[in-house]
């Protein structure tokens, strides 16, 4: 930022309308206070032609820092932390903010002990601390204005004390403004810090009203919520899904009228009212009408859709009842079915299910439940749906949280959020048909940390996949993986005489397991979940990539050694 220069031919008025032109635009005008505190100390060097001004502030991490101008020699820094000096420490704390000149003014040298011992540890002959107040209460900075010379060595020098009216008045006003911003600069960090921590809050509750994932063998499941306001991130569209003691799957999807905290405490309620009967053995038949009698009792008000199922894992079998919800959709290979469970919402006259949907999921079919986010962000509900199908095609082959992650996104882009939206996958897992090939031996491949050598570990890996035999999609998937591994342990490798690196592939029952080993590495493996990378980033993708195309993945450092591992279930017939 370009120091200010005032001509001295211009008479005092026009030179202060000048200033004050450029003060606006740098002190308010700037986001960088580095840049704001420099314009602040070089303009007020410029307008006092004092041989030094400094000004300390504290920083946003709450360290003194000093900027300055003028006398190339001074030792500004050394007068240190104001809050550390006895006799500044009190002036600090005892000012009252916007009185001009401070109830309690620092002295100059000569009038105060003081002064004088910090004029000499900066080596300048008169010193002026005034502090700059804040706007309430106290002080947040103190300017520094010195001379290294007096009339006696210099004719020509002006004793700071002496200024006319106008290099005072300009001072003030730059202390004020700079009194303003940096007040302005505490209120949006405070500010900040509210919105982090209630954003921390708010996602807390998030996880306390969402049950963790259940691991069930042939069983892979996804959810993806978003709110349609971001600023009320919790609302009425919930999920639920347990192990039942028989070993079936509950799962539900609820819809509550009305938004915000509220409408997820009756969510809460009409999940837990179901948890609770399905535990009880209420059959399916019964369950909506008893959650009915329940949730109403103690809320009348209260109205919500859902549809429910209740899934063997061990036979793809599935039962489903709804209460004026949308229908589920079931993708087979690229082929979606929509499947409507019909039923009265709760809260209605005569709530509960009128007819039991039974299906089978074959090897990898999907199941989705959703909200009606999905298909009323256009006005069209039946344009909508078929999007949401064409959707569901477009992704078939997705994993379950990536499927509904995609759903949700594809469905909203472009449109006007009107209403929460959730989407909930529950994907077969079965291995394929067992076939009567030999078993194949694992892979064990070294190489060295060389870029090169990556696409000939890839070869190798293509090779024995396609001997296991796995599907082509697996295939394509696991090679994914295996480079992103390989190149990630080639840039994070460390160069040791001799060492090399490792991939290992081999069959573990229907699974299908991928190792590297890297010498040298302490890296630490982070758990990404269903969180996209930033784009603009260099990095993180390839971790990303790799815990979405695979089921398990997990870290190993010993006798500096790590090695990743990564599991992809049911694969292998």
């Amino acid at each position: 930022m370009a120091k200010p220069t005032l001509q001295k031919y211009i008479s005092p008025n026009l030179q202060l309308a000048n200033l004050f032109s450029e003060l606006a635009q740098a002190v308010h005008g700037q986001q960088n206070m580095e840049q704001i505190l420099t314009w602040v100390t070089n303009a007020i060097q410029s307008i006092s032609n004092a041989d030094l001004v400094g000004l300390w502030t504290i920083d946003p991490f709450g360290l003194p820092r000093w900027t300055s101008a003028g006398w190339a020699g001074s030792r500004i820094e050394d007068l240190g932390d104001a809050r550390l000096e006895p006799g500044l420490n009190y002036t600090l704390k005892n000012n009252i903010g916007g009185a001009w000149p401070p109830r309690k003014p620092f002295a100059k040298a000569g009038n105060s002990s003081l002064i004088k011992n910090l004029a000499h540890r900066i080596g300048v002959r008169d010193l002026l601390l005034l502090p700059i107040p804040k706007q309430s209460y106290g002080t947040q900075g103190i300017l520094a204005i010195g001379q290294t010379k007096g009339p006696e060595q210099d004719p020509n020098s002006i004793s700071i004390l002496e200024k006319n009216d106008y290099t005072f008045t300009a001072i003030k006003a730059i202390c004020t403004h700079l009194s303003v911003a940096l007040d302005n600069k505490e209120t949006l960090a405070s500010f900040s810090g509210r919105e982090a921590t209630r954003q921390e809050i708010v996602h807390q509750l998030q996880e306390a009203v969402r049950p963790t994932t259940p691991e069930i063998p042939l069983v892979e499941l996804g959810v993806f919520y978003t709110a349609a306001d971001p600023a009320e991130p919790s609302g009425g569209d919930l999920y639920d899904w347990i192990p039942l003691p028989d070993g079936d799957l509950h799962l539900v999807v609820v819809d509550i009228m009305g938004k915000g905290v509220s409408a997820t405490k009756d969510a809460l309620a009409v999940t837990h009212a179901l948890r609770l009967l399905v535990l009880e053995g209420c059959p399916l038949e019964k369950l909506i009408e008893k959650a009915d009698k329940i949730v109403t009792a103690q809320n009348p008000e209260l109205v919500a859709t859902l549809i429910v199922g209740r899934y063997n894992p061990n036979t793809g079998h599935i039962r489903i009842a709804g209460a004026g919800h949308p229908p589920a959709l079931v993708i087979h290979q690229n082929q979606v079915q929509e499947i409507y469970a019909p039923g009265i919402p709760i809260g209605w006259p005569g709530a509960g299910s009128s007819q039991i949907i039974e299906l089978d999921l074959q090897r990898s079919d999907a199941l989705v439940f959703y909200t009606d986010g999905l298909i009323e962000s256009t006005k069209d509900i039946e344009k909508g749906l078929a999007a949401l199908c064409r959707f569901a095609s477009e992704t078939a082959q997705y994993p379950a949280p990536y499927l509904a992650r995609a759903l949700v996104e594809r469905a909203l882009a472009g449109a006007v959020r009107k209403d929460d939206s959730l989407a909930l996958v529950l994907r077969r897992r079965t291995p394929p048909a067992k076939t009567t090939s030999v078993a194949l031996a694992p892979l064990e491949y070294h190489f060295s940390r060389q870029p090169a050598t990556v696409s000939l570990a890839r070869h190798f890996l293509k090779d024995w996949l396609e001997r296991v035999p796995v599907e082509q999609h697996i295939i394509d998937d696991l090679l994914l993986v295996g480079s992103e591994l390989c190149s990630n342990a080639v840039i994070n490798s460390t160069p040791t005489k001799g060492a090399q690196l490792t991939i290992r592939a081999k069959c573990e029952s229907s699974d299908v397991v991928l190792e590297v080993e890297n010498p040298g590495s302490e890296f630490l493996w982070k758990n990404l979940d269903n969180d996209l990378p930033d784009f603009e980033k260099e990095e993180g993708r390839g971790l990303f990539l790799v815990n979405a195309l695979t089921d398990l993945v997990t870290i190993e450092n010993t006798n500096n050694i790590t090695t990743i591992r990564c599991v992809k279930k049911a694969v292998v017939g």
